[in-house]
């Protein structure tokens, strides 16, 4: 490949699949979305193994209908709701199992004001971007994007739903708890901590 090109798109790349069974175009996409793809999955599931088979069922949805893919949307976009439909799917057949896994409203409010005021603090003491880059490479590119506007830009969930291109607010929301979880374990020290 010329170094000198840019890199093709995921829309690009996903065209090419689309019309001509590209290889080389499904293992770009492949490289560039099986970890996001996990990472959503983990959000929804918080269990790896489950994570893993999750992450390839949505895999090979994504690529079975990848001409599906009209492009109005990003293609990271349209992959996430093929996910999100996925794990909800999941969610809905296992209820009873899942259900003692979900967060209370109440807790995610807690939590909420917890981030926003941490990430106030940071910023105050000069050390928000050394925190962010650290949250970087812990969180999906979404859901960083997501937490950021939220809680240090103080965006609503619909403004989000409508930056980020999200087909509806679930998306934005999810975004958020999955990066609010994993900012909480970061900062506590936790598993995804250095």
């Amino acid at each position: 490949m010329n170094r000198d090109r840019p890199e093709p798109s995921d829309e690009q790349l996903a065209a090419r699949l689309a019309a001509t069974g590209d290889e080389v175009a499904c293992d770009q996409l492949y490289r560039r979305f099986r970890r996001r793809v996990y990472l959503w999955c983990h959000g929804y599931c918080h269990d790896r193994d489950e994570a893993v088979d999750l992450t390839q069922e949505v895999l090979t949805k994504v690529f079975t209908h990848v001409d599906a893919f009209d492009g109005r949307s990003r293609f990271s976009t349209w992959v996430y709701a093929i996910t999100r439909n996925h794990c909800l799917g999941r969610l809905s057949r296992q209820a009873t199992k899942w259900r003692q896994r979900l967060e209370t409203l109440e807790g995610i409010d807690v939590e909420d004001r917890r981030c926003t005021e941490e990430l106030r603090q940071a910023e105050l003491q000069g050390s928000l971007e050394r925190l962010l880059t650290r949250a970087r490479s812990r969180m999906a590119d979404d859901e960083l994007e997501a937490f950021v506007l939220h809680h240090r830009d103080g965006l609503t969930v619909n403004e989000i739903t409508r930056t980020l291109g999200c087909t509806n607010a679930t998306g934005a929301r999810t975004l958020i708890q999955n990066a609010r979880r994993k900012f909480r374990r970061l900062t506590a020290g936790g598993p995804d901590a250095e």
